[in-house]
């Protein structure tokens, strides 16, 4: 009689099978199995702590740029939340948006990350303007919930790229209320789980962040929605009404993140006059073509012996001075910024010249 015998691997990676169906079945039994038959109003909490006061909230109760805590449904006791249940209403910033007075200016999405399954938050800050996850996961964008690292969806298992949603509308009274969802990853999503984004809905909400940027700004910087490297507009935010910042990612896992940052400085280049004018005269380097100049400089980003340069560049447009960090070669870099703000000037076509002469 032949006795079957199981290597320690193998029992190893059947524990680790047991175990994974055993989590996703208990992200999928708890997660929301109470949907309202009909729209719920949000009962909003200013935090997430026991306790914390709530009103129910209508459109002109929340500023752009804020965002609180509420349950769904909203029979699920605060006090005792399951967070399965704890949803963030966000009012979106004016600069993507929030100032408009009607449902468009919110976003609902679940409190809890679903990688960590750490409970996250809405950060308002000047320059953050995103949700975080106070664990380990990459923020989420606020004007869809998408992850900022699109390409981890393929080797972080099981998110599936954004946050779940719930779609909201306003009722005779003027409240805001919570359409019943489907709780499916290609519908609202799977709370714990994730929800299902394309990357043409991505850029689709990457075109409309950029809209709003020329419709508010001075005299807008053509801001590209992808670069030459095949990273595209991921999220934007804001320090200023005169300075915002736009940050790249890609559809595959990169640490490279390009930011361009733009600064309304009402100014044509550089002058004596400019703030950064000791800096950039002492660090950087000037290259010209045409009447334009952009200027670069180096950074060593680890300690060995031969460390790898990563370039930043400068230069002015429209009365701003605009900052790219490109996290790239100086090649790269440069080339990205002449495809993309300056008509495809070819690498070939700059000099250096002295700088602040």
């Amino acid at each position: 009689m032949e006795t079957l015998h199981l290597s320690k691997f193998s029992i190893f990676m059947i524990s680790i099978i047991v175990l994974a169906m055993s989590i996703y079945g208990i992200i999928v039994l708890t997660s929301p199995s109470t949907i309202s038959s009909q729209n719920d109003r949000v009962y909003l909490h200013s935090s997430n702590s026991p306790g914390s006061s709530g009103n129910y909230v209508k459109i002109s109760d929340m500023e752009p740029n804020s965002f609180g805590y509420f349950m769904y449904p909203n029979s699920y006791d605060f006090d005792s939340a399951n967070a399965y249940q704890m949803f963030m209403l966000i009012r979106l910033p004016k600069i993507m948006g929030g100032d408009q007075n009607d449902t468009s200016s919110f976003r609902a999405y679940s409190a809890l990350d679903p990688t960590s399954h750490c409970l996250m938050k809405y950060w308002p800050q000047p320059g953050r303007q995103r949700i975080e996850d106070p664990c380990i996961s990459p923020p989420y964008r606020s004007i869809d919930g998408v992850s900022y690292s699109p390409g981890l969806v393929t080797i972080r298992a099981p998110v599936t790229g954004a946050l779940p949603k719930l779609d909201l509308d306003v009722d005779s009274q003027g409240y805001l209320v919570v359409k019943p969802p489907v709780w499916e990853e290609n519908k609202n999503g799977v709370v714990g789980i994730g929800r299902d984004v394309s990357k043409d809905q991505v850029l689709n909400s990457s075109r409309y962040l950029l809209e709003k940027y020329a419709t508010q700004s001075k005299t807008p910087v053509p801001i590209p929605l992808s670069l030459e490297g095949g990273q595209f507009l991921i999220d934007m935010s804001s320090f200023s009404v005169n300075d915002t910042d736009f940050r790249y990612t890609w559809d595959r896992s990169h640490n490279n993140m390009p930011i361009i940052d733009t600064v309304y400085c009402n100014c044509t280049g550089l002058s004596p006059t400019d703030p950064d004018y000791d800096r950039m005269t002492k660090y950087m380097q000037a290259w010209q073509f045409g009447n334009h100049t952009v200027y670069s400089s180096a950074t060593n980003v680890d300690g060995q012996a031969n460390p790898t340069r990563f370039y930043s560049f400068e230069f002015y447009r429209n009365g701003y001075h605009v900052f790219f960090n490109s996290a790239s070669s100086f090649d790269q870099g440069m080339n990205i910024i002449l495809d993309s703000f300056f008509n495809g000037t070819k690498l070939s076509d700059i000099e250096q010249v002295p700088i602040g002469k």
